[in-house]
């Protein structure tokens, strides 16, 4: 199984993160922030590379030049708007119907606030309804419900290291279930970088972080007996160099 992660576009809280202090982010920050005029061309931009990418009628020489030899398979997103966002241009480009999965969310979950200081207030996400008027081609699991997918308040670093542990233990379960596929999720840059460490079994590790520039792809070959090489981290091809962000 061949396992490709991609990060959702620029959002406004990205660009917030950057301009500001951390006590005047978490003051600014919303719980659903939405892409940024950039985002979208980042994500444009994205879909237009998936689509062009050469498929199996092409040489092998030209496809080594790509992210993946083979065509994805299956497309999961984040419930998050910036990653639903994102994804609505590769699930054009590659003609799947995106299956949302609530687990691949990123840290923190659905919150404003400031969880050191303990203000957090926490928001349920977008409900079924709004969801599917929103993105009526993506496939809703049932933990999406008309009230949303997110009552747990602030999510701390060690429960979102767990959640990317039962997340790549899932994974593993698919590359022997579903070995000639290939996957792509749209998450986002802490989950990634927790997921990334679970997979390799580097475990939390504070001294060591996946890094993702908006809408950067990485890859993750599966094989037998839990055996897995990372082929590539943090590319954006689809990117000229004033659209890199982070």
């Amino acid at each position: 199984m061949r396992l490709v992660l991609v990060r959702h576009g620029q959002s406004t809280n990205n660009v917030l993160a950057e301009a500001v202090p951390y006590a005047e982010y978490v003051k600014r920050r919303v719980a659903e922030p939405e892409l940024t005029a950039v985002g979208v061309q980042q994500v444009e931009r994205l879909g237009t590379f998936w689509g062009n990418l050469p498929q199996a009628d092409h040489t092998l020489s030209e496809r080594r030049a790509t992210v993946t030899e083979r065509p994805v398979t299956s497309l999961y997103t984040s419930p998050m708007l910036r990653a639903l966002q994102t994804t609505a241009p590769l699930a054009k480009a590659l003609g799947l119907a995106p299956q949302v999965w609530t687990e691949i969310f990123e840290h923190g979950g659905m919150f404003t606030g400031d969880p050191r200081a303990g203000t957090v207030v926490n928001f349920s996400g977008l409900g079924r309804r709004e969801m599917a008027a929103q993105f009526p081609a993506y496939t809703l699991p049932s933990e999406v419900g008309d009230d949303g997918w997110w009552w747990n308040g602030y999510e701390d670093l060690g429960q979102c290291a767990a959640r990317a542990r039962r997340v790549s233990e899932i994974l593993y379960r698919w590359a022997e279930e579903r070995s000639d596929e290939v996957i792509l999720l749209v998450s986002h840059g802490t989950f990634l970088d927790q997921l990334l460490k679970a997979l390799t079994g580097a475990g939390e590790h504070a001294n060591l972080h996946f890094s993702h520039l908006n809408t950067a792809i990485s890859r993750v070959d599966f094989y037998p007996e839990r055996f897995i090489a990372l082929r590539y981290l943090n590319r954006v091809p689809h990117l000229p160099r004033e659209l890199y962000t982070r």
